[in-house]
């Protein structure tokens, strides 16, 4: 069990940089502890957000890196160019050739997608052609291993594209209008989004010679020195040494199943939507080693509703507030941010210097128009008696979910005047590009119809984005700034230089993907 490279994890980081470190001619294996390939990324819509990619320069869309840079660095929180600029130059220099190396090394094939950045409006933000998805692949590609692509909470029939230029608008036409396509592609086994992406990735890593082993949970780094020189884990349900001769790469997710850390950097959290294997391993195992960990504050919180998986309660990504007759309010009865906004998240997610969060529990308020509208909505709502209240009055409403009557009627009329003269101007709703993409000009539609409806604004993570710090080549570092010898970090393991702040959709999936094609190049080049 010697090997040049190591890599734990099978999502989208990890089997880029697999890809990447066989590419580059060094002997690689890669461990996955659930029985399933491709971990959250499998799960995923698999929107690939690529700045610069070939397939804009081709449809005559001019961006650049310094464009990219500017757009980054204008839209991260406070103080975070400090310790993130060079992570930012990474995915503006390298995020295109990584498109291409995949293109050209594996069975994927990539196309535009109709979406802005989400802040499209700032400088070096662009409207059209940084974000891309994968056209569908057949699972037989896979051969053996066909039917080991772990399963999502929605269908993976359609890829990102057809999902937000239609299907989302429209699920019941969108589905009809594709009737034959999609008959064809059961027929074919072919899948889109993060089934798609997975497939392509794995069928490169094999083709590369990479060797993949399920059910194999890693347990420890193992040591030469103060260099990490292998790994500890049960392999055919034998618990073995693995040396790896030039590195072992942590791409092992986030920790959203891991209780302790939840509590202290997530309290309260309502769901996640990663899959339960996705424990904290990587940044557990790195802190043991003396790894710094960094930003375990931040994290996908995005909006979603709830659905079952693998027998429990779990979240489903929905934008359910991107619609008129509807607002979002906390639990003082006041609207805190744009309904339509890009940083829901970051706005929910937001703590006063005690750590407490400011706004929980946030709630949606909607009448009888968006009921009859949001057809999904209310479908995964119903599934849960007592998730979705009723009243015939916007008062009685509020009684039932305990907020005072008298602040909620104020924040729905306050609402309904600004919506009346056409402008939101507490938190100009509908202005923005990324905005008046969902909802055009239907923004701003009143809440006046009864009845009256009120549901929980989850408090969702899709995936934490703290772990090891790491350097422009993804070597993990100490506290100091030194290097741990032999140890590399890649995808939501690491410490996310875009955070909760998304830069594109989630802003997950095409940095897991430069970064573990950067971590892959860098280690197959070492010199041991």
């Amino acid at each position: 069990m010697d090997y040049d490279v190591v890599v734990v994890g099978s999502g989208a980081a990890g089997l880029s940089a697999a890809l990447a470190a066989a590419h580059g001619g060094a002997r690689v294996i890669v461990l996955e502890k659930s029985r399933w390939l491709g971990g959250t990324t499998a799960m995923s819509g698999a929107g690939t957000w690529v700045p610069g990619n070939h397939h804009m320069k081709a449809a005559g869309i001019e961006d650049s890196p310094e464009e990219t840079l500017r757009y980054i660095s204008g839209v991260a929180p406070p103080g975070w160019s400090e310790t993130e600029e060079e992570h930012w130059r990474v995915l503006a220099e390298q995020s295109a050739p990584m498109l291409r190396f995949l293109e050209d090394e594996t069975p994927l094939c990539f196309e535009l997608v109709n979406h802005p950045d989400p802040y499209a409006d700032f400088p070096g933000g662009r409207p059209f052609g940084r974000m891309v998805s994968t056209t569908p692949l057949s699972k037989f590609l896979l051969g053996r291993w066909w039917n080991r692509v772990r399963r999502s909470v929605k269908t993976q029939l359609f890829t990102y594209r057809e999902l937000v230029d239609g299907v989302l608008k429209n699920p019941v036409r969108g589905a009809l209008g594709m009737a034959p396509t999609l008959l064809w592609r059961l027929l074919t086994a072919r899948v889109g989004a993060g089934n798609a992406l997975v497939i392509g990735l794995v069928r490169g890593c094999l083709d590369k010679g990479c060797r993949i082993e399920l059910e194999a949970p890693v347990h420890r780094l193992v040591m030469d020195g103060d260099a990490v020189a292998g790994v500890e884990a049960t392999v055919g349900g034998k618990r073995q040494t693995i040396r790896a001769a030039r590195g072992v790469v942590l791409a092992t997710g986030g920790f959203d199943w891991n209780r302790e850390l939840m509590a202290k950097h997530f309290p309260g959290i309502d769901l996640t939507g990663a899959p339960d294997t996705n424990t904290g391993d990587g940044q557990v195992m790195a802190a043991e080693v003396g790894a710094e960990l960094a930003h375990m504050d931040q994290a996908l919180i995005s909006p979603a509703t709830f659905t079952q998986y693998e027998g429990r309660r779990h979240a489903q990504p929905l934008l359910e507030t991107y619609a008129p007759h509807v607002i979002l309010v906390n639990r003082y009865a006041q609207r805190f941010v744009s309904e339509g906004s890009p940083a829901l998240g970051v706005a929910l997610d937001e703590r006063g210097p005690d750590g407490r969060h400011l706004h929980l529990p946030a709630w949606r308020i909607f009448d009888a128009r968006y009921a009859r509208a949001m057809t999904l909505s209310m479908h995964f709502g119903s599934k849960e008696k007592g998730f979705i209240r009723k009243a015939d009055t916007i008062e009685a409403l509020a009684g039932q979910i305990g907020l005072d009557p008298a602040a909620l009627r104020a924040t729905v009329d306050r609402f309904n005047g600004w919506s009346k003269e056409g402008v939101d101007r507490d938190f100009h709703r509908g202005e923005t590009y990324w905005e008046r993409f969902y909802t055009k000009d239907r923004a701003l539609g009143t809440v006046e119809q009864g009845p009256f409806y009120a549901a929980p604004f989850l408090y969702v993570s899709l995936g934490t984005k703290g772990g090891p710090r790491t350097d422009r080549h993804c070597r993990v570092l100490r506290p100091d700034r030194s290097v741990i010898g032999g140890l590399y970090c890649a995808g939501i393991a690491m410490a996310s230089p875009i955070g909760t702040k998304s830069v594109g959709a989630g802003t997950t999936i095409g940095p897991c993907l430069t970064f573990g094609y950067v971590a892959g190049r860098e280690i197959a080049r070492r010199n041991v």
